[in-house]
Formats: C-alpha cells, sequence, structure tokens
C-alpha cells in the first residue's frame, strides 16, 4: 500500500527538495510554531497506532519522541503488524480508538468521516489555509486533498515514497557483469541472463498481497498509459478489460517458478521483510527485490545492518515499457484523530510541520512532503530517492490505494499467479466487488 488505501486526485509531482516558503495569510497560527511546550498540555498522554515496525517504527518513534521533548505530552505507540484495519475497524466500533492513528484507505477514512468517528482538522487548530501551507508547494494540492472528504480535511498526509524502485546488489552485479535496464526488454532480458547464470533473478514477498499490487500498478501505468491508469482506478474502472489482463500476462511472465526464490508457492508464503532478506541477507537466493523506496531502510536497518549504500545495496529506477518515459507511482500515509483528548491538537499540529519531517527523514525510510524538509536533511540512502521524484516525467498515486475499501486487488493477483487460467473470472468477480464498493 502504502500498505494502506487513500485517495488523492491524479496527479503530476515535482518534488521540491528546496524549501520555499508558502505564502499563507491565514490568522491560523501555523503548524510547526503551535505545538509548543507552553501549551499547557504537558503531562498528558496519547495513544498513536499504526503498523509500522521495524526500521519503520524506530525513525517515527524519533518524531514521537521529539514531539514529547517539545511539548511534554508523553506518546504511547501501539504498532499493529497485522489485520490493521481490522483490528482499528473494532475499536473504533467498541469505542476504544486511540488518539490518533493511520487511516488504512480511503473507504476507511469515508465511512469513518460518515460516522462521524474523525475530528476535523480544523478543530485542531489547523485550517485549510494552515494546511496548504505546510506542504512542499509542488505538493500542497495533493497534500490537502489526500485527507479530505467531501470538502472537509481530516488527515495529515505525513510521508511519501517512491513505487517504482528496483534493489540490487551493485557488488553481485559487477562480479557477475550484469547491467541495470532502462526498458522492459532489457529486464526480462536481464532476468534470463541471470537465471542462465544459475542464480535466482527474483526474491518476491507475495504472502502481504499489496506487494502485488504495486507490481501491476507499475506495470499497468507503463503499458497503458496515465489515462487509462486514471480511469481503471476511478469508479468508471473496467477490470475484465483487455489492457488489464495484458499487464497481468505480462507479471505473469516475468514472476515464474524458475524466477522467484522458493518457486511461486514459496513466494506466496514469504511476506515482505523476508522477501528482502532473499536479496539482502546474510546468505542472499536471489538477485533483485522490486519495492518500494522504503526498503533501503527495512533493509540496512532490520535486515542486514552490514549492508553499504551505493555498494552492496542500490536501486534502478522501474524500467520504461514502449517508451512510456520515466514515469512513476508513489505511496504515502496519512494520519488522522479519532479524539479530542489533551495534546491530541498539538500532535497534529507537529506532524504538519517541517520540524517533525526533519526528524522523520533521518531514519532513512520516507520522503517528507512537509514545507522545510530540503535536501539536506537527508540521508544519503534516501537522495538517491527524492531525485528520483524530482525528475519523473509523470507520477501517479498507488492505484490500489485510490479503490474504496472492501475489494482487494492483491488476492486477485494472488490468484493469478497461483491460477493463470482463472484471470478472467477473478476480474470479473472483482469488477462486482469494485462497483458494488463505489456505490456503497
Amino acid at each position: 500500500m502504502t500498505r494502506f488505501r487513500m485517495v488523492v486526485p491524479i496527479v503530476a509531482l515535482a518534488l521540491m527538495l528546496t524549501a520555499c516558503p508558502a505564502g499563507n495569510t491565514s490568522t491560523t497560527q501555523n503548524p510547526s510554531t503551535s505545538a509548543s511546550s507552553g501549551s499547557g498540555v504537558s503531562g498528558a498522554t496519547i495513544e498513536v497506532t499504526s503498523l509500522w515496525g521495524g526500521a519503520e517504527a524506530t525513525a517515527f518513534q524519533a518524531v514521537l519522541d521529539a514531539f514529547t521533548a517539545k511539548t511534554g505530552v508523553k506518546v504511547t505507540y501501539t504498532p499493529v503488524r497485522q489485520d490493521y484495519s481490522t483490528v482499528l475497524s473494532n475499536r473504533i466500533e467498541q469505542q476504544q480508538p486511540p488518539d490518533v492513528a493511520i487511516i488504512p484507505g480511503i473507504g476507511f477514512l469515508r465511512s469513518f468521516a460518515k460516522d462521524n468517528k474523525l475530528i476535523a482538522l480544523s478543530e485542531l487548530g489547523i485550517d485549510d489555509a494552515a494546511l496548504h501551507s505546510a506542504y512542499l508547494p509542488n505538493l500542497a494540492d495533493m497534500g490537502t486533498a489526500v485527507g479530505a472528504v467531501n470538502g472537509t480535511a481530516y488527515a495529515v498526509m505525513v510521508k511519501l515514497n517512491s513505487k517504482s524502485t528496483i534493489w540490487y546488489d551493485p557488488s553481485r552485479f559487477t562480479a557477475n557483469n550484469w547491467q541495470t535496464p532502462t526498458d522492459w526488454p532489457g529486464l526480462v532480458a536481464l532476468t534470463n541472463q541471470i537465471k542462465t547464470a544459475g542464480k535466482t533473478p527474483w526474491g518476491l514477498g507475495a504472502s502481504d498481497s499489496w506487494t502485488l499490487t504495486d507490481w501491476f500498478e507499475s506495470i499497468y501505468l507503463r503499458n497503458s498509459g496515465e489515462a487509462a491508469y486514471d480511469k481503471l482506478f476511478s469508479k468508471d474502472g473496467d477490470w475484465a478489460d483487455q489492457s488489464v489482463k495484458d499487464a497481468i500476462k505480462m507479471m505473469q511472465d516475468l514472476l515464474t517458478n524458475d524466477n522467484v526464490a522458493g518457486g511461486l508457492d514459496g513466494a506466496l508464503a514469504t511476506a515482505f521483510v523476508d522477501g528482502i532478506g532473499l536479496v539482502f541477507g546474510k546468505n542472499p537466493t536471489a538477485e533483485m527485490y522490486y519495492e518500494g523506496g522504503f526498503v533501503g531502510g527495512i533493509a540496512t536497518g532490520d535486515v542486514n545492518t552490514a549492508l553499504k549504500v551505493g555498494q552492496t545495496i542500490d536501486f534502478f529506477d522501474f524500467p520504461e515499457i514502449n517508451g512510456s518515459g520515466a514515469k512513476i507511482t508513489i505511496g504515502g500515509d496519512v494520519m488522522a484523530a479519532l479524539t479530542k483528548n489533551p495534546g491530541v491538537a498539538e500532535f497534529m499540529q507537529y506532524l504538519a510541520s517541517g520540524e517533525a519531517g526533519k526528524v522523520w527523514v533521518k531514519g532513512a525510510t520516507i520522503i517528507s512532503p512537509m514545507n522545510g524538509v530540503t535536501g539536506t536533511d537527508y540521508p544519503d540512502s534516501t537522495k538517491k530517492e527524492a531525485t528520483q521524484i524530482v525528475n519523473s516525467d509523470l507520477a501517479r498515486f498507488d492505484g490500489s490505494d485510490l479503490l474504496p475499501g472492501g475489494p482487494d486487488l492483491g488476492a486477485v493477483l494472488q490468484q493469478a499467479l497461483q491460477n493463470p487460467s482463472g484471470v478472467d473470472q477473478s476480474l470479473t468477480d472483482f469488477q462486482t466487488q469494485v462497483t458494488d464498493a463505489w456505490n456503497s
């Protein structure tokens, strides 16, 4: 998903890494300065939840610690590593919500807002003008829209990552004289070259089905173009269209039993982080791993601390297809408040600040959308990812994040790898589910 599902208007992004203060004529206090130790909430305790673990949790904990040092508000972080959306929904239903949470998708955002389960940002001291100015100028329109429902802002977009990065070990590529490709035929040729050398081309953590949705989206955007992508992930999408079947076929042709570590059965039983270990663990069994920019921080922070960025771990851009140009997909996460307990407003204001962004990016797991975060704030391991976003010809938000909650595209793609002959029926069934979800 971002490992979650959320909506944003389809826009081309150019992430500006040098901060330019955006004009703000609002009388509302700027989010970056309002969460201060003089706010009268020192000693309060709030609970924040997401599914981040490992290096991602460590990077986020640094943000929480900085907030506590600034305000005196203690933060209890509750990670939920499995069935996050179910656990969050159950807590809300039982009237025991966390104070602040990652929202697991636009369907949930809409539903929670409709049922008055979320606190509007305006009630927390963040009006629309302040929120707009909180983001980097080139991301401001997307940032303000991403957490809005029917024109009311409920959530802050707190982080981004590229979803167009293929990770590999440069030292092993050099030793085997393998060259990183720039187009799809080159990627297929490299896969065959690695296999011919007696090695396994791909690690794949497909038990976390969202990893397969990212494969599909990257292929579909490049193979079918942005107009088709925009339509597919809207209410007008046709999941039985041949363009969908073509993208799935390209996945099936590349991710075969012979091309993935453990075969398809093994890949479908391998979790996301374990898949990273197939390529970057101490005893690697595969040569490439496709996933977002966050892989670098997880690999170096959790999987193998001996990795050296640029030497034993790096990425190349997901390649062009049919001259598509440098198109990329992007994922991101939003946070919303579910209570107005003491400290919650100050925390949400802090999240919507360059001050928080500067702390967060040092953990090497995110790109911050916040105004005031500059290129010099990023560690070496994420500078390249940010540069990729800057230089992209066009970007689209993670497509499955644009779908309403309920229908599981990842499950459809898991079935497609297991049973290629059943794709047509799976897509027909999925279309029915998506139509029903949009209507509700």
